[in-house]
């Protein structure tokens, strides 16, 4: 299936920084004691996720996201291109303190429009064809 792909890059001291940043987060479910009034006021608070709120809170499907850390980040992402030139492009964009590749497919935004843009802690490279 043919599809694109939101690159972003970011640098992080570690993965679970990085995920905690880019995936939703979800602080425990009170128990049965708490009013009906506190249980409202924590599903509101829930979850917490402040990539998407940092993109304006568009729709987004976390299952359709990616965190990359390590070595090969940048070959997971070429063989994910289905253009020749996407990784050069990509490279000419990645500061060298970089460490973290974040991918939003097309299908994370459930076909509705959204602005994808640079935020405090990634850096937007683009919108890339893909093959999933």
């Amino acid at each position: 299936m043919n599809d694109h792909v939101h690159v972003f890059f970011g640098a992080f001291a570690s993965r679970e920084d990085a995920c905690a940043y880019t995936e939703a987060q979800w602080v425990p479910e009170p128990d049965d004691s708490v009013s009906d009034e506190e249980y409202h006021a924590w599903d509101r608070r829930n979850p917490n996720w402040q990539m998407k709120a940092d993109l304006g809170n568009p729709y987004l499907d976390s299952d359709v996201i990616e965190t990359i850390d390590g070595p090969d980040r940048l070959n997971y992402l070429a063989k994910l291109s289905t253009e020749p030139d996407a990784i050069g492009r990509v490279r000419a964009n990645v500061g060298l303190d970089h460490n973290i590749i974040v991918l939003i497919f097309s299908e994370a935004l459930g076909g509705f429009a959204a602005e994808m843009k640079s935020m405090p802690l990634l850096k937007y490279c683009g919108q890339f064809q893909c093959q999933l």
